[in-house]
């Protein structure tokens, strides 16, 4: 696999917008085209970057990632939305994913001391990889979705910088 994160532009913005996933798991993700409005108006408000980015294999997009990160706070940072295509599921696209979105955000943002997402009742395969690398239930429910939060704190965190 030689993946890469290119952000969004208009030169991979149909690729984005192209990617599906299984009919059953449409209710765990946003389609691409909100997760673009959702950047693109700064949803999570002017305090925070919201940053998008499709994920290629070689040149064939294979999901999306978006971000949206305060840089003000030690930990309010959200990685908003993954996805992984249909068709490259089961491939090993989406662990890889999200350890990179994770070096990404600790990249971009030193000061990060907690990662958190929101991952949906049911989306039992992305649980278990969000387990694995650390993520932790914070008790909390997205008060948007109602659905239980996740995050990455030390020293589960320490491990990608």
């Amino acid at each position: 696999m030689a993946i890469v994160f290119k952000p969004l532009n208009r030169s991979n913005f149909q690729a984005m917008l192209a990617l599906k996933v299984h009919p059953h798991q449409v209710t765990f993700v946003a389609p691409p085209s909100k997760s673009i409005a959702i950047c693109y108006t700064r949803a999570f408000g002017d305090d925070f970057d919201h940053v998008p980015h499709v994920i290629f294999d070689d040149q064939i997009a294979v999901g999306y990632v978006t971000i949206a990160c305060n840089p003000s706070s030690s930990d309010d940072y959200w990685i908003d939305d993954i996805m992984i295509d249909a068709s490259h599921q089961g491939k090993g696209y989406g662990r890889i994913a999200i350890e990179m979105t994770i070096r990404l955000i600790l990249t971009c943002y030193p000061q990060c001391e907690t990662i958190q997402l929101t991952c949906f009742d049911g989306n039992d395969v992305a649980a278990r990889i969000y387990e694995n690398l650390g993520f932790r239930k914070t008790g909390q429910r997205n008060e948007d979705y109602d659905q239980p939060e996740y995050a990455l704190t030390a020293p589960a965190l320490d491990r990608f910088r």
